[in-house]
């Protein structure tokens, strides 16, 4: 066969495709529409390696690097600094330049001074609208300029400079001469790889069923126009090229919509706030890997084409008809045992953590799915009694006739529920380790350079309603010209419960090796730390290796360098946090308020937020596939249904057979879907050293999702129902 014939026949397959009628643009939209989803939903997908590095080395530029001094650059005090408001996380350096020669962080053009303030353009955004008005305590300072783009992981990203006349000061102060440290890249933990793939697997899965369904619909009328292309002299090899001309054309207009649709979801991505994307995402970021991007788009098109190609496979198309050659056979299962017994053997052998096994075993798992739906649903509807009402009746005749057609339309939404069980059931557990145990707490810390500092922080705090009486700690370290470093913790003598004792007095026990009159340094022994000379000493009985000190022994120190703490129980109360943070806020940012024993691990929440909403995307593809196939049968079966309407059969009989015609298949898949999903969850917490800890609320109420589609789906098609009994369905076209 020449070239110019086989281009010739793929035209024609074009023209007939456009050009043929209502009917053929229907199927050329829904394949376009299939297509282009499965290209952007793998578009996406593809982006997030790129996605999670750029935000990655643009959050590594911004780090402060103290490891060597610059020439020609005046260095920097920097302290790190996090804090939250309302569940959006914050965070930032103070800063306290040593001179004009600053070094640059990427996105601003100068560092800020005492008192005033770089802020990111979201937190300006916040802090002008009605809701930052508890926020603006916090911020008094001036702002003088905003980060740009370059020094923020994310357009939403809440990030600041805020100059401090006590940074240099502090115990964790870095002096820096740079920002920026090298990014080599972070491997991602083994649960981490489960959870991707396992999430990816899932998702692709659907999208393939919902290309594979699209190019079917409005075969019957495809059929007898090529059967007319017989009737005027092409021959049967001929026809199919034609047939894949037509599946062409609807594949490389899904490759166009799906682009275009990327492309939205890139521009719409900046303004996700979902707080678990920390910052949100740059479109710039949404950037496919160019070999993944390749992949895709010809590897979707061209299974399009191969999939309209290959369902031709059973039909014989003759000049004055065509002929489907139907199989009475039943159906073979030990082949399809051959998937799931080598991902199950793979996920159990690989107790390692390798990760090709791990890999491997999660895509044989899930494929087994729609591989062993056909033959459940045909060993199911085959032993269904006959009896019942006429609607039961109905469907059952129906599915017993065709059930391929009804399990490879609920294989995408087994596939997700499966997916979804296991994703979540892993994710559970993986997150169960990393979230800290213990009943949750707020902390308070504050670092005060003098006494006044830290009866203002006590203040503070007390004057909060329901903290009146809140203990308050004061704690620090001294070290001498030894290099011998002791803990210090200030009280008053009521609280020491030592007597005698006179405000003033420093008490420590025999291990503690100091002297009245020796000098000490706070924080650390080095050029510009405050200086403090112990007076009269007190030895006490006991062990504890630290100095004891009263409020009025350092009344001697110009400067000190202490931490006042405090922790009040957790009560569910947003409101208590963000009032301990104004308090301190109002003090200047050398104090953090906190809450304990109830984050989350960044990592595992990221990921499982961008998983919930692809499941959620796909859950929404796999409906559209039965949507989409109960109409196309509804269509095909129309003159049937008119001519039982006719005969006296109401409709509300024909909407139920609709009903239990849906419904019997998706609760097979939904019973198959959990079986597999809960022994995928056991094989790859087992895989991993972790127990088997299976939450039967969440995996209840994901069925029950997948059955409420069928309502959804019987809903949506019964206006097409009403249209197909009407007696216009009987006239002859």
């Amino acid at each position: 066969m020449s070239v110019p014939r086989l281009v010739n026949d793929l035209v024609l397959g074009v023209r007939l495709a456009v050009g043929s009628g209502r009917n053929s643009l229907v199927r050329l939209a829904l394949t376009a529409i299939g297509v282009g989803l499965g290209v952007m939903v793998l578009l996406v997908a593809a982006s997030v390696p790129h996605m999670i590095d750029a935000r990655n080395e643009r959050g590594s530029a911004r780090t402060a690097d103290s490891s060597q001094p610059v020439p020609g650059v005046d260095p920097v005090y920097a302290v790190q600094r996090s804090d939250e408001f309302q569940g959006r996380g914050m965070q930032g350096y103070l800063v306290a330049p040593t001179g004009p020669r600053a070094p640059h962080a990427p996105g601003v053009d100068r560092l800020p001074g005492p008192g005033q303030a770089v802020l990111s353009p979201a937190l300006v955004q916040l802090l002008e609208s009605p809701e930052g008005e508890m926020l603006r305590p916090r911020f008094t300072q001036q702002i003088i300029g905003t980060v740009g783009p370059d020094g923020l992981t994310g357009p939403n990203e809440l990030y600041f400079y805020i100059g401090s006349d006590s940074a240099s000061a502090m115990p964790d102060a870095a002096r820096i001469s740079q920002f920026g440290t090298p990014w080599a890249g972070r491997g991602l933990t083994t649960v981490e790889w489960l959870l991707i793939v396992l999430g990816a697997t899932s998702f692709l899965i659907p999208v393939i069923v919902f290309v594979a369904t699209s190019t079917r619909l409005a075969a019957s009328v495809r059929d007898r126009r090529l059967a007319a292309l017989r009737l005027i002299g092409a021959g049967s090899a001929q026809v199919r090229r034609i047939a894949a001309g037509e599946a062409f054309v609807g594949a490389v207009a899904g490759l166009f919509l799906g682009l275009g649709l990327f492309f939205l979801v890139r521009s719409l991505v900046p303004m996700v706030t979902v707080s678990a994307f920390r910052g949100g995402i740059f479109a710039s970021d949404v950037r496919p890997d160019w070999r993944l991007a390749v992949l895709i788009a010809v590897g979707l098109p061209a299974l399009a084409v191969t999939i309209a190609t290959m369902s031709l496979r059973r039909t014989i198309i003759e000049p004055l008809g065509v002929v489907r050659r139907a199989s009475t056979a039943p159906r073979i299962l030990w082949w399809r045992l051959i998937m799931p017994l080598a991902g199950g053997t793979l996920l159990l052998v690989a107790t390692d953590g390798r990760r090709f096994p791990l890999i491997a075993g999660i895509t044989l798992l899930l494929l087994s799915v729609p591989v062993l739906l056909p033959w459940i649903v045909e060993l199911v509807t085959n032993r269904i009694n006959a009896g019942g009402s006429p609607a039961f009746q109905l469907a059952v005749r129906r599915l017993q006739m065709d059930t391929g057609t009804a399990a490879r339309v609920v294989a995408g939404v087994a596939v997700v529920l499966a997916g979804a069980i296991a994703l979540q059931t892993v994710y559970e557990r993986a997150d169960k380790e990393t979230t800290p145990p213990g009943q949750g707490q707020i902390s308070a810390s504050y670092f005060a350079n003098s006494l006044a500092q830290i009866d203002a922080f006590a203040s503070a705090i007390h004057s909060i309603d329901g903290l009146a009486n809140v203990p308050i700690s004061t704690t620090g370290r001294v070290v001498n010209s030894a290099d011998e470093h002791h803990s210090i913790v200030v009280e008053s003598c009521a609280s020491i419960r030592v007597s005698p004792c006179v405000d003033g007095d420093v008490f420590a026990s025999p291990s503690v090796k100091v002297s009245p009159g020796e000098a000490v340094w706070f924080g650390e022994h080095r050029a510009g730390a405050p200086q403090w000379t112990i007076p009269r000493l007190t030895r006490i009985a006991g062990d504890d290796a630290q100095l004891v000190i009263t409020p009025g022994a350092l009344a001697s120190a110009s400067q000190v360098a202490l931490y006042s703490n405090t922790h009040v129980p957790a009560t569910g109360d947003p409101a208590l946090i963000e009032q301990m943070r104004n308090a301190v806020g109002r003090l200047g940012w050398s104090g953090v308020v906190y809450s304990q024993g109830t984050s989350r691990d960044a990592n595992y929440l990221l990921i499982s937020r961008i998983l919930q909403i692809g499941a959620f995307i796909t859950l929404l593809i796999a409906i559209a596939s039965l949507i989409v196939v109960a109409l196309e049968q509804m269509r095909e079966r129309r003159r049937s249904l008119a001519v039982l309407t006719a005969n006296g059969v109401p409709r509300s009989i024909l909407a139920r057979a609709l009903l239990w015609q849906t419904s019997i298949p998706v609760a097979v898949a939904v019973a198959v879907a959990t079986v597999a999903g809960l022994a995928l969850a056991a094989m790859l917490l087992t895989a991993t050293g972790r127990p088997v800890d299976i939450d039967w609320t969440t995996v209840a109420l994901f069925g029950g999702v997948a059955l409420g589609s069928v309502l959804l789906v019987t809903a949506l098609t019964l206006p097409a129902l009403w249209q197909a009994t009407s007696t216009t369905a009987l006239r002859e076209v």
